[in-house]
């Protein structure tokens, strides 16, 4: 700087007489101090020697590295005379991948860009003093293991398959589940829940594998089977998601990635309440007593949420589905769901624990979803919380001759099943010399009538193959 001064000085005019020709020298100057600082900087060059006399630094103390659902969390104690702190992943300092450079004592990195499949990793971090002389080197190590098989449960509804499952504890966040029947890949869900609608009857097999944000899959789950008798099928009626304006009990509403949904069971508490209730001088405290999350320790025990549907009119034997989506914060949490329903809003039918059943004659649905934590670590969080109204429709089918002498109202054919309500009826002529066209009409929840007409239009005689789907 003292050189800088001297040229300014020599090239010091009258600058009341001459100013533009004293500020076109001065802005010279500038320029020319910038261009020989990028050439020979007098700052240390990040990661060089620079034979300075900065005290040497030892290794940083306290180094750990944990997985969370969606990062990574390296964090170590400040060094002393520490100015920037470098970390690396690999068994070698010379040949480790470069990680970052901060200033700070803890970060924050993407799993998915540093591909932490399953597997152990070693991350090394050494200080820079001023000097930008790197300091000793202290070590983590990161075991990734297996994501263990979701617990997967299966109820039959007639011919129509409900699979649940539960989330498996991983480190990272699970994506996706691949749902597999007779060991075949269905389709991929981010749920925990899926409903298989089969077109005939059988023994099918059935197995789910979780995927997490880096690609890991976890083992399979337990095969279960399935034995379907009669074929039926659902069609849908209507369907109500939660407003969160229910009873909540340890229980609270909440929003997590931009998603909402309820998070139990805990004791709610705001910040203030909480350090007092558990007597937690400081944040710090609450660590040291081993629990690292804000919201912990959890109740131990049941919580649940609790809400009412109303659908605004009265349905009959209708299928009430309860669906959710469960991330597993922390520990284990299991979830069961508890559903009722009533005309009025004020009688309610007795509970049922399930995530189906018939209803006969109602207008609400209540569903009550039970969280119950094992310890106090544990938390749970379940969103997309919804009611889905089905009609369960049976098939029915057979072979019918038809004649044209059956006039006026056609051939009356009568159903094998005794139908409630009649959702539609399809019938084709056999095979045939000339084309033949049948044609339905007066369809009632016992019977159908049929005509039969040839390509010109006439009556005429023929067998038909009908089929019939409704509500037994």
């Amino acid at each position: 700087m003292s050189n800088e001064n001297a040229v300014r000085n020599l090239i010091r005019i009258d600058d009341k007489q001459n100013p533009t020709l004293f500020r076109a020298l001065q802005l010279l100057i500038d320029d020319l101090y910038k261009i020989n600082e990028e050439v020979f900087p007098t700052k240390p060059i990040a990661g060089e020697d620079q034979g300075g006399v900065a005290a040497p630094l030892g290794a940083v103390q306290n180094f750990t590295g944990t997985a969370y659902p969606t990062n990574l969390r390296l964090d170590w104690d400040n060094l002393d005379g520490a100015f920037r702190y470098q970390i690396k992943m690999g068994l070698d300092w010379d040949s480790a991948k470069p990680i970052i450079v901060t200033a700070t004592d803890v970060a924050n990195v993407d799993p998915i860009f540093l591909n932490l499949i399953y597997g152990t990793y070693q991350f090394i971090i050494r200080a820079w003093n001023i000097e930008s002389e790197l300091g000793d080197s202290a070590e983590t190590v990161l075991v990734i293991p297996t994501i263990p098989p979701p617990e997967l449960a299966l109820q039959v509804v007639i011919s129509t398959v409900l699979l649940r499952w539960t989330e498996p504890p991983s480190a990272w966040k699970i994506d996706y589940y691949i749902v597999f029947r007779d060991g075949v890949e269905q389709g991929r869900i981010n749920g925990t829940f899926k409903l298989i609608q089969e077109q005939s009857g059988g023994e099918y097999s059935y197995s789910v594998q979780a995927v997490d944000i880096v690609g890991n899959k976890s083992l399979m789950s337990a095969v279960k089977i399935a034995d379907l008798h009669d074929p039926s099928e659902f069609e849908f009626v209507d369907e109500l998601e939660a407003d969160y304006t229910g009873e909540y009990l340890r229980t609270d509403d909440v929003i997590i990635q931009n998603v909402k949904g309820v998070i139990g069971p805990t004791l709610i508490h705001t910040w203030e309440e909480h350090f007092q209730f558990f007597g937690f001088a400081s944040p710090q405290a609450q660590i040291d007593a081993g629990y690292p999350i804000y919201y912990q320790p959890t109740y131990i025990g049941d919580g649940y949420y609790e809400e009412v549907f109303d659908f605004g009119q009265v349905y009959e034997n209708l299928t009430v589905i309860a669906d959710y989506n469960k991330q597993q914060l922390t520990g284990t949490t299991n979830i069961n769901t508890e559903i009722s329903y009533s005309e009025d809003g004020i009688t309610w039918s007795t509970p049922i624990i399930g995530n189906s059943l018939l209803a006969t004659l109602f207008r609400y649905v209540k569903v009550r979803w039970v969280f119950t934590n094992v310890d106090d670590n544990s938390a749970a969080f379940i969103s997309s919380l919804k009611v889905v109204l089905n009609v369960t429709l049976t098939l029915d089918s057979g072979t019918e001759e038809c004649f044209a002498a059956d006039f006026p109202l056609g051939t009356l054919v009568t159903y094998h099943k005794d139908f409630k309500g009649i959702s539609s009826v399809t019938a084709t002529a056999a095979v045939s010399v000339q084309p033949l066209y049948a044609v339905t009409d007066n369809i009632t929840k016992d019977d159908f009538r049929v005509f039969i007409f040839d390509s010109s239009g006439n009556r005429a005689n023929g067998t038909i193959n009908w089929k019939a789907r409704g509500v037994v």
